[in-house]
């Protein structure tokens, strides 16, 4: 693991366009080393893979790193991803510097299985609604699970999970590794923040039809109303205020929840990507 922390930001669905409309393009480039555009927790949000290798060109260009977040998947969306997938692998044989500054984040287990099948070739990180799979983590502490997950993960090329601020500083358990079955350094976290992704779902709320069990998701056909804004929320059981962003619930913890950036590095967190928008 790197011994510095790297800086990333989030573009989301809307990509370089979302910096573009802001004029924050400029300023971005100097001062983030990766980006990471895509859909992260909807397929219906899953661009095109004209788009992912244009998004990929452009950042390459101007010398900085990107990680494509790619989301939960029903068949229509791997039919979608193989040919985005597809589509970088090319890129990835064409162009020497994504080998080394390009990388996929997947949310679903078969679209580790679709990287494989489709020759992708970059390094794949586990996302946020994986790591489930490998950690338990509350408000104030991060469990590794057992040293068993993370064989699994590494037989599937991943070393890298991604999670969330919880507002505060996260204890963990890696002191234990040798009896866990695991060793510290075959792990590399990225935290997201300032946000801290709840729970999603199949659907949203801010426009997609009712459907039911029997109903095919190949008949859903997204607007894309979530892209107009997020839906602030109250609910007198929790203090901080939540945020509705399409089929997915946050809330927010502005204050800096680290000391140092070493306090960081010792907990395996060595990227943090910021979120300036849902």
């Amino acid at each position: 693991m790197k011994n510095v922390i790297e800086t990333g930001l989030r573009l989301g669905e809307a990509g370089r366009a979302g910096l573009n409309r802001t004029g924050a393009l400029a300023g971005a480039l100097e001062r983030f080393d990766w980006f990471y555009p895509g859909a992260e927790f909807c397929e219906n949000l899953l661009e095109g893979p004209g788009w992912h290798e244009e998004e990929a060109a452009f950042f390459l260009e101007k010398g900085a790193k990107v990680c494509f977040m790619t989301p939960p998947l029903s068949e229509k969306g791997l039919r979608r991803l193989r040919l985005v997938f597809r589509r970088l692998a090319a890129f990835r044989k064409k162009d020497p510097r994504a080998a080394r500054n390009l990388e996929v984040t997947v949310n679903d287990l078969g679209a580790l299985e679709l990287a494989r099948e489709t020759g992708l070739g970059l390094t794949l990180n586990a996302g946020r609604l994986l790591y489930d799979n490998i950690f338990f983590i509350t408000r104030a502490r991060m469990k590794l699970l057992n040293g068993e997950a993370v064989k699994f993960f590494a037989g599937l090329g991943v070393s890298r999970f991604e999670i969330s601020t919880t507002g505060s500083p996260l204890s963990n358990n890696f002191g234990a590794a040798k009896a866990i079955g695991f060793k510290p350094e075959q792990l590399s976290l990225t935290m997201h923040y300032p946000y801290l992704n709840l729970t999603s779902a199949r659907t949203c709320v801010s426009g997609m039809p009712d459907t039911g069990p029997e109903d095919s998701v190949d008949g859903i056909h997204c607007k894309r109303e979530c892209g107009i804004c997020s839906l602030e929320l109250e609910h007198p059981v929790v203090n901080e205020k939540l945020y509705v962003k399409g089929n997915t619930v946050f809330l927010k913890f502005p204050e800096k929840f680290y000391a140092r950036p070493e306090s960081l590095l010792k907990r395996r967190v060595n990227r943090l990507v910021y979120s300036p928008f849902l």
